[in-house]
Protein backbone atom coordinates (compact mmCIF):
# COMPACT_ATOMS: atom_id res chain seq x y z
CA UNK A 1 0.00 0.00 0.00
CA UNK A 2 2.61 2.60 0.81
CA UNK A 3 4.37 1.83 -2.81
CA UNK A 4 1.14 4.36 -4.09
CA UNK A 5 1.87 6.84 -1.61
CA UNK A 6 3.50 8.89 -4.22
CA UNK A 7 0.97 8.13 -7.09
CA UNK A 8 -1.93 9.36 -4.51
CA UNK A 9 0.16 12.74 -3.93
CA UNK A 10 0.12 13.13 -7.86
CA UNK A 11 -3.57 12.37 -8.30
CA UNK A 12 -4.67 14.87 -5.53
CA UNK A 13 -2.75 17.70 -7.57
CA UNK A 14 -5.43 17.02 -9.99
CA UNK A 15 -7.89 17.58 -7.79
CA UNK A 16 -6.44 20.96 -6.43
CA UNK A 17 -6.72 22.40 -9.79
CA UNK A 18 -10.79 22.46 -9.74
CA UNK A 19 -10.32 24.86 -6.18
CA UNK A 20 -7.51 26.81 -7.87
CA UNK A 21 -9.08 26.79 -10.96
CA UNK A 22 -12.55 28.48 -8.90
CA UNK A 23 -10.08 30.70 -6.56
CA UNK A 24 -8.73 32.35 -9.17
CA UNK A 25 -12.15 32.90 -11.74
CA UNK A 26 -13.87 34.98 -8.67
CA UNK A 27 -10.53 36.52 -8.31
CA UNK A 28 -9.53 35.19 -4.44
CA UNK A 29 -6.15 35.08 -5.28
CA UNK A 30 -4.84 34.43 -1.82
CA UNK A 31 -7.08 30.84 -1.88
CA UNK A 32 -5.67 30.00 -4.86
CA UNK A 33 -2.38 30.76 -3.99
CA UNK A 34 -2.94 28.28 -0.77
CA UNK A 35 -4.21 25.80 -2.76
CA UNK A 36 -0.97 26.05 -5.15
CA UNK A 37 1.28 25.97 -2.31
CA UNK A 38 -0.44 22.55 -1.19
CA UNK A 39 -0.31 21.56 -4.73
CA UNK A 40 3.84 22.21 -4.82
CA UNK A 41 4.40 20.36 -1.29
CA UNK A 42 2.69 17.36 -2.92
CA UNK A 43 5.08 17.79 -6.00
CA UNK A 44 8.00 17.78 -3.39
CA UNK A 45 5.96 15.21 -1.65
CA UNK A 46 5.87 12.41 -4.49
CA UNK A 47 8.67 12.60 -6.07
CA UNK A 48 11.12 12.84 -2.62
CA UNK A 49 9.05 9.73 -1.36
CA UNK A 50 9.45 7.93 -4.72
CA UNK A 51 13.07 8.14 -5.34
CA UNK A 52 13.95 7.57 -1.18
CA UNK A 53 12.01 4.29 -1.03
CA UNK A 54 12.24 3.30 -4.37
CA UNK A 55 8.65 3.53 -5.81
CA UNK A 56 9.15 4.85 -8.55
CA UNK A 57 7.01 3.26 -11.14
CA UNK A 58 5.99 3.47 -15.09
CA UNK A 59 2.43 5.46 -14.10
CA UNK A 60 4.23 7.77 -12.25
CA UNK A 61 6.76 8.52 -14.43
CA UNK A 62 3.69 9.79 -17.07
CA UNK A 63 0.91 11.56 -14.70
CA UNK A 64 4.15 13.36 -12.28
CA UNK A 65 4.49 15.91 -14.91
CA UNK A 66 0.87 15.25 -16.63
CA UNK A 67 0.10 16.87 -13.41
CA UNK A 68 2.07 19.82 -13.51
CA UNK A 69 1.58 20.70 -16.73
CA UNK A 70 -2.20 20.04 -16.56
CA UNK A 71 -1.85 22.40 -12.88
CA UNK A 72 0.46 25.22 -15.46
CA UNK A 73 -2.63 25.03 -18.03
CA UNK A 74 -5.27 25.30 -16.22
CA UNK A 75 -4.02 28.47 -14.28
CA UNK A 76 -2.86 30.03 -17.69
CA UNK A 77 -6.17 29.58 -19.07
CA UNK A 78 -8.25 30.91 -16.40
CA UNK A 79 -6.04 33.51 -15.94
CA UNK A 80 -6.09 34.28 -19.81
CA UNK A 81 -10.04 34.42 -19.57
CA UNK A 82 -10.27 36.53 -17.03
CA UNK A 83 -7.99 38.92 -18.99
CA UNK A 84 -5.26 38.69 -16.09
CA UNK A 85 -2.53 37.82 -18.66
CA UNK A 86 -2.94 38.21 -22.09
CA UNK A 87 -3.75 34.41 -24.40
CA UNK A 88 -0.26 35.07 -26.44
CA UNK A 89 1.43 33.80 -23.32
CA UNK A 90 -1.28 30.84 -23.08
CA UNK A 91 -0.33 30.39 -26.47
CA UNK A 92 3.74 30.31 -26.14
CA UNK A 93 3.19 27.62 -22.64
CA UNK A 94 1.06 25.66 -25.15
CA UNK A 95 3.01 25.41 -27.99
CA UNK A 96 6.06 24.63 -26.02
CA UNK A 97 4.33 21.98 -24.11
CA UNK A 98 2.80 20.64 -27.79
CA UNK A 99 6.54 21.13 -29.11
CA UNK A 100 8.21 19.02 -25.70
CA UNK A 101 5.71 15.76 -26.01
CA UNK A 102 5.99 15.88 -30.04
CA UNK A 103 9.48 15.65 -29.54
CA UNK A 104 9.37 12.61 -27.14
CA UNK A 105 7.87 10.51 -29.70
CA UNK A 106 10.06 11.84 -32.57
CA UNK A 107 13.31 12.63 -31.00
CA UNK A 108 15.51 14.00 -33.44
CA UNK A 109 18.98 12.79 -34.07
Amino acid sequence: MLKYVPNILTMIRFVLIVPIVISIAHEEFVIALIFLILSAITDVLDGTIARKFNFISDFGKLIDPLADKSTQVAILVTLAVKNIIPFWILSIVVIKEFIMISRSFFPLW
